[in-house]
């Protein structure tokens, strides 16, 4: 057993103090992100945006957000082309609201599989990758959106603030939320946090490219039995963080 790892029932009492600050932490971002959406909105208005959102997160991620319009989005979720003028402004203000959703949907899931988490490895390196590979979202869907979102805001820098706003709250705390779960296993990084975060990233990325070129191409499928995030994360990991003094 390592010494600087608590025994059981420390880390279960750490793992819920853990949960509740991440949902602190990100009930303080949530509230500093602008809401399209006021207090007085009706039930109706609510479905509506809701059903127009759910439509356009499936064709974007289907066909990009070129290849999505208004007519298209409207038609998919059963509503006229002035319903989705009465609630976004115009097509970017409709995928800004769409990847910020997107965001915190993604964080909200993050927060209750660290809410039910048992931190209790004996080996802290080991221990975080299991932990980051629970979270990481490997999905054809979202792959395709989040590259979708990244793909928007680097063709139209002028037209894309909201968006680039949205992905930067979301990248911030995806920062925060990886440096709690190195301090959960009492490690830091021997690097910047948001460097082991773009690792994992990059490396994420490519492995969930591998896996769906695989799915589909004959040519892409390989002889390995685990992915290369499954091989490489553990890795990086010992690479980039090391035992806190």
């Amino acid at each position: 057993m390592y010494p600087y790892v608590m025994d059981k029932t420390e880390q279960q009492a750490h793992g819920r103090q853990l949960a509740q600050e991440v949902s602190a932490h990100l009930s303080a971002r949530r509230a500093a992100i602008a809401r399209l959406i006021d207090a007085e909105i009706t039930d109706r208005r609510a479905h509506t945006q809701t059903a127009l959102l759910e439509s356009g997160r499936k064709l974007i991620a289907d066909k990009g957000a070129a290849g999505a319009s208004v007519g298209d989005i409207t038609k998919h979720a059963g509503f006229t082309r002035g319903a989705f003028y009465s609630n976004f402004t115009d097509m970017d203000h409709f995928l800004a609201e769409v990847a910020r959703i997107e965001w915190n949907n993604t964080l909200q899931e993050v927060v209750k599989i660290l809410d039910t988490w048992e931190f209790g490895q004996e080996d802290p390196f080991d221990g975080a990758v299991v932990v980051m590979m629970q979270v990481i979202p490997r999905d054809r869907e979202r792959y395709l959106l989040w590259n979708e979102f990244s793909t928007v805001e680097i063709r139209f820098p002028d037209s894309s603030n909201e968006l680039a706003k949205h992905s930067s709250e979301f990248y911030n705390s995806l920062v925060d939320l990886l440096g709690v779960i190195v301090e959960s296993f009492d490690l830091e990084p021997t690097r910047s946090l948001e460097d082991l975060v773009d690792a994992i990233i990059g490396l994420s990325a490519r492995s969930t490219r591998n896996e769906l070129l695989a799915n589909t191409h004959p040519l892409y499928r390989s002889t390995q039995e685990r992915t290369l995030l499954e091989r490489l994360l553990p890795d990086l990991v010992r690479a980039l963080t090391r035992p806190r003094a």
